[in-house]
């Protein structure tokens, strides 16, 4: 005797087809973190490459400005003892990025310390300079900074 199967269509039921959409939309939210995460964090690149441009301009400033002759009294105002500001925290006055769609600045200061790291030997001076320029910079209220050094012997 032969024995007839009852016919099912091929078919999802509602649960497979509910379980399906949790689990795209579960991947389509991983995936939008995940690019906000990648702007937040290309946004944060742009703004330490500005900052870094700042510090290189600065020192490449101090390394070029002549003559650097202590002995003779030629020292350049960018090589002044002490630490020089150019704005503050509470004043930032350098642009550290200008984006170029919407025209937003983000704004910083700058710190220049120049420490005098002289040293004699028989009776000998060698007249050298340590530099320390740093940029800070606030972006969505934490505060980040950049710092660079470098030296600078007498021309002489």
């Amino acid at each position: 005797m032969k024995s007839y199967r009852r016919f099912h269509p091929a078919a999802f039921t509602l649960v497979e087809i509910m379980v399906a959409i949790g689990m795209f939309g579960i991947a389509a939210a991983a995936s939008i973190e995940a690019m906000l995460r990648m702007n937040l964090r290309a946004a944060l690149c742009r703004l330490q490459t500005g900052a870094s441009t700042l510090c290189q301009n600065q020192i490449d400033l101090i390394l070029s400005d002549s003559p650097f002759n202590p002995q003779n009294s030629q020292t350049p105002p960018e090589l002044t003892l002490g630490t020089t500001n150019t704005g503050s925290a509470t004043a930032p006055s350098i642009a550290v990025y200008t984006d170029p769609i919407s025209n937003q600045k983000v704004l910083g200061w700058m710190t220049t310390t120049v420490a005098n790291t002289n040293s004699t030997e028989n009776s000998n001076t060698l007249y050298v300079y340590q530099i320390t320029v740093t940029v800070y910079y606030y972006y969505k209220g934490k505060e980040y900074s950049v710092t660079m050094s470098t030296m600078r012997a007498s021309d002489v």
